[in-house]
């Protein structure tokens, strides 16, 4: 990863935020994986199965590659101090929190796939519940707690630029009409 980043212009630091993000989403797939094995009947991965894999690693590529695009326009996802720009377009044009929604739906797709594997295998009470708690556990966390922490001081260092903006997109997904 550091030859990476190195690779890129410069060695970035990641906010203890966004690194237990990565870490955590990383705990739950390790884990829908395991469990998935042990609950599947068939011993060969099905085309399905591997499209699911491929996705959620693209989207953990996806969400590096938009904290980089985000520190090279100028903006600041590295630890929570003034950027010195609010950027507002490309992807931030749909969404002010791109790299969370990332991971709402990283965490949502493993959670589907857990619950494919019940469909393969006898229905499991244990297995149903982190399939729901999970993704609503951690959307509830960084919509309540992480979010308005982060708003909150870019209100305060871009204080019209970031009121336009929030009238503009949405937190999540979306653009608003004037």
């Amino acid at each position: 990863m550091d030859a990476f980043l190195r690779f890129c212009g410069r060695q970035l630091e990641f906010s203890r935020v966004f690194n237990f993000d990565l870490i955590a989403t990383s705990a739950y797939a390790t884990a829908t994986v395991y469990i998935y094995d042990v609950s599947a009947t068939q011993t060969v991965a099905t085309l399905a199965e591997i499209g699911f894999f491929a996705v959620i690693l693209l989207l953990q590529i996806a969400k590096i590659m938009l904290v980089l695009l985000l520190d090279r326009r100028g903006g600041d996802a590295r630890t929570f101090k003034q950027s010195h720009v609010l950027v507002t377009d490309d992807v931030y044009g749909y969404s002010r929190n791109p790299t969370y929604l990332t991971t709402v739906v990283q965490n949502v797709m493993w959670s589907l796939l857990l619950l494919f594997g019940m469909v393969d295998g006898q229905a499991n009470i244990e297995v149903l519940a982190v399939a729901v708690i999970v993704p609503l556990a951690h959307f509830i966390s960084v919509d309540r707690l992480v979010i308005p922490r982060e708003e909150a001081e870019l209100r305060r260092w871009h204080p019209e630029a970031y009121a336009a903006y929030a009238n503009r997109v949405d937190r999540w997904i979306g653009r608003r009409v004037a």
